[in-house]
């Protein structure tokens, strides 16, 4: 997201699907002069980003987002039923011209029964994703695997799952120095995405036509 806003103008950015708000919270520090706008439906988090944000920004049940340049879609599709349906519902609404940020859990080899207590359908690959925003009224910009660190671990998790007999959906406690590993190797890899043939998920940004 950051190497895609502008961070030298203003612009209006919806976050569909914004759950804790993490991506506001971010452009609040990151990007002052960016405008944040939401959609959350669970009703709890929407209070939340009320209280934090104001109502104003919430554009949940709204039939356009004229004057959204951006939007973000970050770890939601999978959650969708009708992927497909999801998309074009939204690429409706959206002005021409303005980019949709997606980012969905890549790989039907990592998938465990973690995926199932989060509410995933499914993971993608680079051919599923395309297909999903095939035909409709869209330019595909880029498709990346990212995360290509995260793959062991995934395995590792999925078996772990598979010897234990259940998942569940909280994220491990690592140590300091594995998270700071990680952190450094992810923002050289985020610079090479373009390149790698695999990753735990997978980048989609599309321009409206």
């Amino acid at each position: 997201m950051a190497r895609t806003l502008p961070s030298d103008e203003t612009c209006r950015l919806l976050d569909v699907g914004a759950g804790a708000g993490l991506a506001g919270e971010y452009l609040t520090e990151g990007f002052p002069r960016a405008e944040y706008f939401f959609i959350e439906p669970l009703e709890s988090l929407e209070t939340r980003l009320v209280e934090r944000f104001g109502p104003r920004r919430n554009l949940r049940g709204h039939s356009s987002f004229s004057g959204m340049r951006y939007l973000l879609l970050l770890d939601v599709l999978e959650h969708q039923e009708d992927d497909r349906g999801f998309l074009a519902d939204l690429i409706a609404k959206m002005d021409s011209g303005s980019r949709l940020l997606v980012t969905v859990p890549a790989l039907r080899s990592l998938w465990s029964d973690w995926d199932r207590v989060l509410g995933h359908f499914r993971r993608y690959d680079k051919r599923t994703l395309a297909a999903a925003v095939n035909g409709l009224p869209v330019v595909i910009e880029e498709l990346s695997f990212v995360f290509p660190e995260m793959v062991p671990m995934g395995l590792l998790r999925r078996y772990q799952a598979r010897s234990a007999g259940s998942s569940h959906g909280e994220f491990p406690q690592l140590p300091g120095w594995i998270n700071e590993a990680l952190f450094r190797f992810g923002t050289v890899s985020l610079a090479l995405r373009r390149a790698w043939p695999f990753g735990s998920s997978l980048y989609l940004r599309i321009r409206k036509q």
